[in-house]
């Protein structure tokens, strides 16, 4: 039986950390290649919502909100974890990413 299928959507702000703080610190940190599979990982975790987008945790740090946001956990390493961030929305069966996280970063800085 196959479930409800959901579009995925990276919103411009999760789009600026990621080219802004994510790419950068991959450069520098990984190998090209290494850096391109973690890439492809992230992009992986990203369609994975479009089957399961209840599978993450609810965001403690955004329970303040009227949306319900979610997260999924990426860990490459001790130095390198990644929240990516988002909420569903039933009625257009889409799921909006608001941020990709690093969670050495204050929680306060969580883009929604």
């Amino acid at each position: 039986m196959v479930g409800k299928q959901y579009k995925v959507i990276i919103t411009e702000p999760a789009f600026r950390r990621y080219s802004k703080t994510i790419l950068p610190y991959l450069k520098k940190f990984f190998s090209r290649k290494r850096a391109m599979e973690i890439q492809q990982t992230i992009l992986e975790i990203s369609k994975t919502l479009e089957q399961m987008p209840s599978r993450g945790s609810k965001e403690k740090y955004l329970q303040h909100l009227k949306k319900e946001y979610r997260y999924v956990l990426h860990k490459e390493s001790r130095y390198f974890v990644l929240k990516l961030i988002y909420f569903i929305d039933e009625d257009k069966a889409t799921v909006y990413i608001t941020d990709f996280f690093p969670t050495s970063m204050n929680p306060d800085d969580i883009v929604s």
